[in-house]
């Protein structure tokens, strides 16, 4: 049977996305009087686990939820098979910055709710089995064109193609901590990285205006340039492992860092073989071929 009410909090476990006076004090007027409390340490991990319990309580039928952006949250319980209805759900952004407006007279707002005794169920990462502190992509499938840009240039797995042929995200666990370069390439930013702290690949958002100016600068074509292998076979040290021979009038690979914010240690952890795919993939213009 289905919950009439339910209030859903996430503890965003192992990043401070959100002040951590801004969550405690919702978290505590949240325990003082909203009914049926569900107390999540991470929707991201739930998600990626596709967890059963997001079904059910999707299912509910009036839904609030604490956690991040609406654009994010939605799509992460879609991940996990568990679409959100368009209505009545309540998305409470506790990365937005007016967010202590928004909440101020939250317990005023629901004066029913304070007679309400609250039951908390707590879910720890550990119940899961595994310390992981989920980092992967979430695809907006509003946007999404199925260009397959994404699992073109991705070369860790990540991504797939669902048996109807719609790009999906396959394995989460895969992906490169921190690593964004993936929504970069998004031509439609309909790629969401659920912690991350820029917008719109946090799933805030989008200025379509600025897109359209990102898209150019986006195309595979443009970043997967040069002979990336050769580059990186000249690294002298690790404090120079990106620096350009005297010749080259501009280091390619800060460029590729500086273009999709790809951490050091992620291209410094780059194999022979998925070096070899990046250089592939520059010769054929970047085009999936799947």
């Amino acid at each position: 049977m289905a919950e009439k009410e339910l209030t859903i909090y996430c503890h965003c476990a192992g990043y401070d996305l959100a002040p951590k006076d801004v969550k405690s004090g919702v978290l505590n007027a949240l325990r003082a009087g909203a009914g049926h409390v569900i107390e999540v340490a991470d929707l991201c991990r739930l998600s990626a686990d596709k967890d059963a319990r997001l079904r059910d309580w999707a299912s509910a039928e009036r839904i609030r939820i604490f956690a991040c952006y609406p654009r994010t949250v939605r799509w992460l319980f879609s991940a996990a098979g568990a679409p959100l209805p368009d209505s009545p759900v309540e998305y409470h952004n506790m990365r937005a910055d007016d967010f202590r407006l928004q909440t101020s007279d939250y317990r005023l707002q629901e004066p029913q709710a304070r007679s309400l005794r609250p039951e908390i169920c707590s879910l720890e990462p550990e119940a899961r089995g595994s310390t992981w502190v989920p980092w992967f992509p979430v695809i907006d499938y509003d946007r999404c064109t199925n260009c397959g840009q994404c699992l073109n240039f991705c070369l860790f797995g990540v991504y797939g193609r669902s048996e109807d042929g719609r790009v999906e995200v396959a394995s989460p666990a895969n992906c490169k901590t921190h690593c964004p370069a993936c929504a970069r390439v998004c031509p439609r930013a309909a790629i969401i990285f659920p912690k991350h702290g820029e917008s719109p690949i946090n799933g805030d958002a989008i200025d379509e205006q600025a897109l359209a100016a990102h898209k150019e600068k986006a195309r595979l074509e443009v970043l997967l340039k040069g002979d990336i292998r050769e580059r990186l076979r000249n690294r002298r040290a690790p404090r120079k492992r990106f620096s350009a021979e005297p010749s080259e009038p501009v280091d390619y690979l800060e460029q590729l860092k500086k273009d999709l914010a790809i951490p050091d240690e992620v291209l410094a952890s780059l194999s022979s073989d998925e070096i070899t795919a990046i250089r592939g993939r520059a010769k054929s213009g970047g085009h999936a071929k799947d």
